[in-house]
């Protein structure tokens, strides 16, 4: 074959480069072990079926992704249409009052929880009734500690427990997976009597008395309760109900000690 820079005399400078690197990918070539392994054939058919699954691979994640967003849409739909339900917003998806006040909790469930206060369940309640309640919201530990609660916070514990199934059932017909019964033991009542002799000024030493719950979790949850408290003063603030704001107030001061 003739040369095509000494016998032809191209002196052409891209075309040399073009020559160089073909013979850098030749000697690359010939140089592999792989070039005159029997087997190449084969693995050549290995690596195209590899291509080729890749190729699928990529094709399927895109449409699942398109499902999933398809699927976060309608949940999201779902989603909207409860807050709806619920009077957190309008039909034209303004934020009311009732959203307003969600807006500001974030350490508990805000929907059951703004529920209670426009049920008008707070107002009712001593600050150690309240402080009580909301401890569901905050304790999401497995204990044993499950006896029936004290007179005076079973009648506010069951509407806590309404209020949870209305929005587990606005949900489910708004099409939204969720399981009422489920939904509603997520608001765990172990620290309940616990919380209560608290802000009622019992020591520490005899609230641990009969529980499994350990003195780090109650700690922990008194911590969570004074922030739910602090947010949901806050809140009330925001609504002009200085009555409920001050209660909020003074459940944190119950709770809070040297």
């Amino acid at each position: 074959l003739l040369d095509p820079i000494e016998d032809m005399e191209i002196s052409d400078d891209d075309f040399k480069k073009l020559v160089r690197k073909v013979e850098t990918l030749e000697d690359k070539l010939f140089t592999n072990k792989l070039f005159k392994d029997s087997t190449i054939e084969h693995r050549y058919s290995q690596f195209q079926e590899k291509t080729r699954l890749e190729t699928e691979i990529k094709a399927i994640k895109k449409q699942l992704k398109v499902s999933n967003d398809i699927i976060l849409k309608d949940d999201l739909k779902g989603m909207k249409k409860v807050l709806r339900r619920l009077g957190f917003t309008n039909e034209e998806d303004v934020v009311q009052v009732k959203g307003r006040v969600a807006c500001e909790i974030t350490a508990g469930d805000e929907l059951v929880i703004t529920e209670l206060v426009f049920l008008g369940m707070f107002n009712e309640l001593s600050p150690e009734q309240t402080v009580a309640i909301l401890s569901c919201f905050v304790f999401d530990e497995v204990s044993k500690n499950t006896s029936n609660p004290k007179e005076e916070l079973a009648a506010p514990l069951r509407q806590l427990q309404d209020a949870a199934r209305r929005v587990a059932k606005i949900a489910t017909e708004c099409k939204l997976d969720m399981q009422e019964e489920e939904y509603v033991n997520n608001f765990k009542t172990s620290m309940l009597d616990l919380s209560f002799a608290w802000a009622k000024g019992a020591k520490f030493a005899e609230i641990l008395k009969g529980t499994d719950i350990f003195e780090g979790s109650i700690i922990r949850c008194m911590r969570r309760l004074e922030e739910l408290l602090r947010q949901l003063s806050t809140a009330a603030k925001a609504i002009g109900n200085t009555e409920l704001e001050n209660k909020f107030l003074e459940g944190i001061n119950k709770i809070k000690r040297e």
